[in-house]
């Protein structure tokens, strides 16, 4: 929840006009005005859907992981599976959808591991990341036309040194690969606790 302390910082839009809007780009340009006056003109947003990042873990814990080329660097990156909801879809729904979609594995049981802004300075969507657990594979891919995704099985430790070398790429995919990671841990220290 916000800080209400800082709402004299908020900027106040004078006038909104989409530049540009497709099937990838919903582009709009704001005039805006800060509180001492300062005008921010055009200000550039780009209104994108929320989507989900699934971190998927099989039942004999081996992280689900993808390779996919990403044309905005050039580069076919580690990632976790993710997508945009369909229409009417529910944030769960669409994680488990993404997640057998792309990876041929069935969520098991589903974690919500929370909300962060992918790049809240230009970019209006938020990514809803899931935990899925015990996740099992029952089927093939099944791509849109325009992904081709190798699915990799990864230990906890290769995973690790993959974090720590930045060889995961994505900014929101890290995030939610350590708040899964953080609650597993809670989770096993809970059990050591208990016994």
């Amino acid at each position: 929840m916000a800080d209400s302390r800082f709402d004299s910082m908020r900027w106040n839009t004078l006038s909104s006009r989409t530049i540009i809007k497709d099937r990838w780009v919903n582009l709009r340009a704001d005039d805006c005005q800060r509180a001492d006056g300062t005008m921010i003109a055009p200000f550039y947003v780009n209104q994108l859907p929320d989507f989900v990042v699934v971190v998927a873990v099989t039942e004999d814990e081996k992280f689900v992981m993808i390779y996919q080329y990403r044309h905005a660097i050039d580069k076919v990156i580690l990632e976790v599976p993710a997508g945009c909801l369909e229409p009417g879809e529910s944030m769960e729904a669409a994680a488990a959808r993404e997640l057998l979609e792309e990876t041929g594995y069935e969520a098991g049981e589903l974690t919500f591991l929370g909300k962060m802004a992918p790049n809240a300075s230009c970019l209006s969507s938020y990514a809803w990341c899931y935990l899925a657990e015990d996740v099992r594979k029952v089927d093939g891919q099944k791509l849109d036309e325009t992904e081709e995704i190798a699915v990799v099985l990864m230990a906890e430790e290769e995973l690790l040194k993959a974090l720590r070398e930045g060889r995961v790429e994505q900014a929101v995919h890290v995030g939610a690969l350590y708040q899964a990671l953080d609650v597993r841990k809670g989770r096993s220290l809970t059990r050591q606790n208990k016994e």
